[in-house]
């Protein structure tokens, strides 16, 4: 009897993954039931959970705070809330949604809500360096001791703007030491931490359909895709000044996503000489995401390399193109060629006459072969080996 009690005793204490994110996806907004801004990065940590779980067979367990209502003004109490996201179990704290109070509040809030379902032994896992992921962990550290491990998604200090680099500025200067380990985005974040500590490069997740390297039927039009944010970093306003520049006949380019160059891509569908060329479909679900690279020949990024973005984050849009077999454009911005080799099309330089060069080579079927054998470093279980023995080197339990 004292043998069983003490096993499951032993059971319980196994060290869980608690992951400090406030990534959601779909059947939360469902849940919520109201208009909240999209969450651009669940693919990935979808995956990246995934790979975690595989790597330490820990029980992995998403804690987070409930993201601003996008266009409610009045004030609404969010009560906590207990769902799912990529089959692990999410956890999301109370928090009252009002204006200039939100931000504060949330951050006394969430923090009783990690300290609440963290235990000792348990090893956290900080989505990027916010300020109120920084303020949970500091507690834990003092209150359990806790093991605290960084995804390193970008460098937010740096690309920041306004008011909330009031937040991360603080948030990466007391959170550095915290960390024992980070999950890099892009090389150049390892820089930014202690040289000590651990460090492995996932910037994105490699998922090959069956069918990969699809051409256009003869006699089709070429379809191109941009998606992502619609700003100057990403560098939308290039395929913009391209769009005139191409044959009238020959293509169709589909542009998803959101940004304060909405209205300038909005131009060019109500321009009747594109009206049937250039297709907007503002964000879309993770389904119809999906179903529309299905369709598609050409994947565009576009990333700029005199940005402070790309100096700290990774294009992860590129591993969706890639795993839909897609072709594609890109600029060398963000260390993409010395990630990805040869299995992308680079323009020869940031320019709307290089881009309309290589859609012009693709549309006429000139374009050269691309080589895919590096891909297969950033597959599911390739990543899933590099983090087990990024693991064993950052938390002593599982060396």
């Amino acid at each position: 009897m004292l043998r069983g009690r003490a096993f499951f005793q032993m059971k319980d204490s196994r060290p869980r993954i608690l992951f400090l994110s406030n990534v959601y996806d779909a059947s939360y907004v469902s849940i919520r039931g109201e208009e909240i801004p999209p969450c651009l990065s669940s693919p990935k940590r979808r995956d990246l959970f995934a790979c975690i779980h595989e790597a330490t067979g820990a029980p992995l367990v998403i804690l987070s705070s409930p993201p601003k209502a996008l266009s409610r003004r009045y004030p609404r109490w969010l009560p906590p809330l207990s769902t799912t996201f990529a089959n692990f179990r999410q956890l999301f704290c109370g928090n009252l949604d009002a204006p200039k109070i939100r931000i504060p509040f949330s951050w006394f809030s969430y923090a009783l809500h990690v300290v609440r379902h963290v235990r000792r032994g348990d090893v956290l896992v900080l989505d990027n360096f916010e300020l109120i992921y920084v303020m949970a962990a500091w507690l834990c550290r003092l209150l359990y001791g806790s093991n605290i491990l960084l995804d390193y998604e970008d460098g937010k200090h740096l690309t920041d703007r306004g008011w909330p680099r009031l937040f991360s500025g603080p948030a990466e200067f007391f959170g550095k030491p915290l960390i024992q380990g980070a999950i890099l985005a892009h090389p150049s974040l390892g820089e930014r931490l202690n040289p000590k500590i651990p460090k492995v490069l996932v910037p994105g997740f490699y998922i090959p359909l069956r069918q990969k390297n699809r051409a256009p039927k003869p006699g089709a039009d070429t379809r191109f895709i941009y998606a992502g944010s619609l700003d100057d970093p990403r560098g939308i306003h290039l395929l913009l000044k391209t769009i005139p520049l191409l044959p009238d006949s020959g293509w169709r380019l589909d542009i998803t996503g959101s940004g304060p160059l909405e209205r300038n891509v909005r131009q060019f569908t109500e321009n009747p000489k594109f009206a049937k060329k250039v297709v907007f479909h503002s964000v879309l679900d993770a389904q119809a995401h999906s179903q529309l690279l299905s369709e598609t020949d050409v994947g565009i990024n576009l990333q700029i390399s005199d940005n402070a973005v790309s100096q700290v984050t990774f294009p992860s849009k590129l591993f969706s193109y890639l795993s839909a077999g897609l072709r594609v454009i890109s600029t060398e911005a963000s260390s993409v060629k010395p990630v990805l080799g040869n299995a992308c099309l680079y323009l020869s330089a940031e320019t709307p006459e290089a881009l309309l060069e290589l859609m012009i080579q693709i549309i006429q079927d000139k374009v050269r072969q691309t080589d895919s054998s590096r891909l297969e470093s950033f597959s599911i279980p390739a990543t899933s080996q590099r983090l087990s023995v990024f693991f064993k080197e950052s938390v002593p339990f599982f060396a």
